[in-house]
């Protein structure tokens, strides 16, 4: 029977020895370019990282500690420090609080889930001012040649952590906090967020994101708000801080560094609480709140690995009243033990600005922060996480980043990783696979369950042989005293080593070095490593070793050869060590290497085109590679595979071809290497050589209607017209530098370098000038306004009565005299001019018949008898219609307001003017005395 003081020191040497398998956490990158490596103890400073962000980060190991890609939300770099190549916007936020989380496919070695969370607010923000919120995108690592890439079509995908119906959270859409863990069963995982009175919890399984999550009302509203003013104008603080949920996933923790906007005399930073829940794995449900801290401003969260102890990381500010920029007073590291009444003990109390808290796989606790503004370059560990109060042995700022910077944020993972509850190792099908308990409750008998319907176990630590490759889950149940705790269940994948040809594999290579025939040359053996497979269903890889002793001896898989090796003698055997996704796992072959005297490839040269004349350009690679290709089979009849390289290293090897489109500026050799199959053919060298093209230029040019037939030039010079081809788009097509055209069009012509083949195409537009036609003269009084028949190309001008006056744009004319005049229309080319004649007629307003020279007979204005003929006709009535007078306007001087030699009285009274050629006039005017 096993009693709890031997569990005890059993698991005090367990952690001394620090036997963990959660090495997907193995590799941190956060902060200005820092990192550390948990695959060692004490970690390792990394210092090759490329993560500059002052919160958002997270990355992502495999089982065994090697580094896939890590992330700070917006781009995803993989192992070697590059960006993947469909790796840029995302849409999470550097100064988002937990911008990123990364979430293994259940169901796939090889595809991951980044969920990222953008800063919803505006602050900061660079041209997007949209709010993304949410969203998850899948990682496929068997894309870019096996350094992963994120699978198009499955970017930025959205997940709704909002009321769609309440348009402040429709528009900030989350807050900056996410956290996992896995499901009671271990089949799936729980990814878990919250906006403003709600827990989103995801579920990720064997079918990938199900973006329906379970929603949970919590008593506490954290509502969106923005600074309007100051510095932090558009920020929102009530978004910011950690959510964590324990590593055995039954609580769940959040901080929210505020949540509300403070005033002047409180400050901004006073308003924030930390507050405790019940989290039910089995269901993704979130209860019962306890609150934990009050008017504080806490950040940083973190469960100890028994999940029976939790940190949070907060600070008071000094008042606005004493000091504006609110500087930190206190900067507290507490400590809350969930076994006792959630009893609270200060474990640091120092200027320190809060930051956050992770758990790591050697079972410490990390806290980043830094004093004032002050930058640092070590972080904080809490040594012994799951003792209470001092004896947790908290060292401040103990852990070097090797001059790299901390910010605030620090990577975070699946949580339950870090739950001890049993490890396992030797996965390989045929291996005795050992099980060792490491939970830290006390118990006094057990139950294995291993998976494959093989009988239970009740040995402590036992052994177990499956007889198949597969995953299977595995379940271990404590019990004390009768009364079963919950399972402890892991998934457990066993696999086989790949299948491996026989051997030996000859791996021929062209010796294409400057002794062509000593039998020594530079090998890529890399590239056997899809060659010694048969069958395989997955990504193999593959160490190579002097000797199988080696091979057999690098248990760490630490001590292999650098697979880019020139052998030191003739036809030398070296051996691959392939191995799938578990590299215990393994088959050896031997590979034998030998070398050929390489067929000298000899081509002509090859031209770029440069367009710019800048003496930059740009080569088809692809065309160049094919027309080797096509002049080797028609000389030789031989199929072969051509790729270029800048040095004759790379030729020889095969790695860094240059890309489809290389671009450079002068003439250059690049090296060519040629396999036939699987085997290399040859070797050579090619020149490429810039050549600039002629500047020419789209051109647009404008006609007259009577200037046609015109000639049109491409603008090669008449000294190099021999020298090019020409191409019109003409029907049928012309193939002369210039052509005649007899009408307006849009003529392309392709201009081809006869040596180089470059060519460019341009357009000439040609306009014809469109003549105006008039519509009509609209005459109100004495203004005119000209329309004409619309027309697409030309602008016109007018002038009235002098065609060779002063045109003006507009389309009117205002106070014209009385009388005959004559409109003149140009094009703004000044090709053509057309003309009509108008009259302007005017009838004076008012009769004043009191002898003064100045109004007192009425008559009508501008109109003469070489204009209307001569038999116009006059008519005056009263405001009752009765005739009063009649006359000729051409032949009467007018009608001086009397009837019968009397005078009429002030009033208004009609005209109706009738011309020969039946239009007519009327209207009204007034006699006043």
């Amino acid at each position: 029977m096993k009693i709890l003081k031997t569990l005890i020191l059993a698991i005090v040497l367990f952690l001394c020895n620090q036997i963990f398998a959660q090495k997907e956490s193995a590799y941190w990158y956060f902060g200005e370019n820092a990192g550390l490596n948990f695959n060692t103890e004490p970690p390792t400073p990394l210092t090759n990282g490329k993560i500059n962000s002052r919160e958002g980060c997270t990355a992502i190991s495999d089982p065994n500690g090697n580094l896939l890609f890590y992330t700070d939300g917006v781009t995803v770099w993989d192992r070697n420090h590059t960006p993947m190549p469909n790796g840029e916007g995302l849409f999470g936020h550097i100064s988002s609080t937990e911008s990123a989380i990364i979430i293994p496919n259940p169901m796939s070695k090889t595809s991951y889930y980044i969920f990222t969370i953008d800063m919803p607010s505006l602050f900061g923000k660079k041209g997007r001012v949209t709010i993304e919120g949410v969203n998850y995108s899948e990682v496929d690592m068997t894309l870019n040649s096996g350094f992963g890439d994120i699978v198009e079509g499955k970017k930025n995908i959205h997940l709704i952590t909002y009321d769609r119906n309440d348009s402040a959270q429709k528009e900030f859409k989350s807050s900056e906090k996410i956290t996992a863990v896995t499901n009671n069963d271990g089949t799936a995982v729980w990814v878990i967020t919250h906006f403003v009175n709600k827990f989103y919890a995801f579920k990720v399984d064997a079918n990938g994101v199900n973006d329906k999550p379970i929603i949970s009302t919590t008593q506490q509203t954290v509502s969106p708000r923005l600074f309007t003013e100051g510095d932090s104008k558009g920020a929102n603080p009530t978004a910011i801080g950690y959510l964590k949920v324990s590593p055995d996933g039954k609580k769940i923790a959040i901080a929210h560094s505020s949540t509300s906007l403070g005033s002047p005399r409180t400050g901004t930073k006073t308003s924030g609480k930390a507050l405790l829940y019940d989290f039910d794995n089995a269901t993704g449900r979130v209860t019962n709140q306890v609150t934990l801290l009050d008017n504080e401003y806490p950040y940083g969260i973190e469960f100890s690995p028994n999940s029976k102890v939790l940190y949070v990381t907060s600070a008071t500010y000094v008042s606005p009243r004493i000091n504006p920029s609110e500087p930190v007073e206190n900067g507290f590291l507490y400590q809350f033990d969930l076994n006792n009444g959630l009893k609270k003990t200060t474990i640091d109390n120092s200027k320190t600005v809060p930051g956050a808290l992770q758990l790591a796989l050697n079972g410490k606790i990390y806290r980043t922060g830094y004093p004032g503004i002050q930058e640092s370059t070590s972080i904080s560990v809490i040594n012994k996480p799951n003792q209470i109060g001092s004896l947790c042995d908290y060292s401040h700022e103990v852990v070097s980043l090797n001059n790299r910077v901390t910010k605030q944020g620090l990577p975070p993972f699946i949580q339950s990783i870090f739950y001890y509850s049993f490890d396992y190792e030797n996965t390989c099908l045929g291996d005795n696979t050992q099980f060792t308990i490491t939970s830290e409750d006390p118990y006094d008998t057990v139950e294995w369950d291993f998976g494959d319907k093989s009988p239970t176990s009740s040995v402590q630590n036992p052994t177990h042989q499956y007889l198949a490759a597969g995953t299977y889950t595995v379940t271990l149940t404590l019990s004390i005293n009768g009364k079963k705790y919950d399972p402890l269940i892991k998934q457990v994948t066993i696999s086989e080593p790949p299948n491996v040809i026989a051997g030996p594999y000859l791996f021929e290579q062209c010796d294409l070095d400057s002794n062509p025939s000593d039998g020594l040359s530079t090998f890529n053996l890399s590239n056997t490593i899809t060659e010694l497979t048969v069958n395989s269903t997955e990504i193999v890889n593959a160490n190579f070793y002097k000797t199988q002793k080696d091979a057999i001896d690098d248990t760490e898989n630490t001590e292999y050869l650098d697979p880019i090796y020139t052998n030191s003698v003739v036809n030398e055997k070296v051996y691959a060590k392939v191995f799938g996704s578990n590299p215990d796992c393994y088959s050896i072959v031997e590979i034998e290497l030998l070398t050929t005297t390489p067929n000298t490839i000899t081509t002509n040269d090859f031209f770029g085109c440069d367009y710019s004349n800048d003496g930059k350009a740009i080569f088809d690679i692809k065309s160049i590679t094919e027309e080797i290709q096509d002049n080797e089979k028609k000389a030789n009849g031989i199929d072969i595979t051509v790729t270029l390289h800048e040095t004759q290293r790379d030729a020889a090897i095969g790695v860094n071809p240059l890309p489809d489109h290389y671009e450079t500026t002068q003439t250059t050799t690049v090296y060519l290497k040629a396999v036939s199959g699987n085997n290399c053919y040859g070797g050579g060298e090619v020149k490429l050589v810039p050549e600039a093209f002629p500047q020419i230029d789209e051109q647009a040019i404008t006609v007259c209607p009577q200037d046609f037939p015109i000639t049109i030039y491409t603008g090669i010079s008449p000294s190099q017209t021999s020298n090019y081809t020409y191409e019109w788009n003409t029907n049928p097509k012309e193939t002369t530098s210039s052509i005649q055209v007899n009408s307006g069009g849009i003529y392309e012509v392709t201009v081809t370098n006869k040596k180089t083949a470059c060519s460019k195409t341009i357009a000439i537009t040609v306009t014809e000038v469109q003549v105006a036609v008039l519509n009509t003269i609209n005459i109100d009084d004495n203004d005119i306004e000209v329309i004409l028949q619309p027309s697409t190309n030309t602008t016109y001008e007018y002038a009235v009565d002098l065609e060779t006056g002063i045109y003006q744009s507009s389309n009117t004319f205002n106070d014209l005299a009385p009388g005959d005049h004559k409109l003149f229309v140009r094009d703004s080319n000044n090709c053509t001019t057309i003309s009509q004649t108008f009259l302007i007629i005017e009838f004076p307003k008012l009769l004043t018949p009191n002898n003064d020279r100045s109004n007192d007979v009425w008559n009508v204005r501008g109109i003469n008898s070489s204009t209307v003929g001569g038999n116009a006709q006059m008519y005056i009535f009263d405001r009752y219609g009765k005739l009063l007078y009649s006359f000729n306007p051409l032949t009467s001087s007018g009608w001086d307001g009397t009837v019968n030699g009397h005078l009429l009285k002030p009033d208004d009274y009609w005209y109706h003017l009738i011309l020969p050629n039946g239009i007519d006039y009327k209207g009204h005017f007034a006699i006043k005395i």
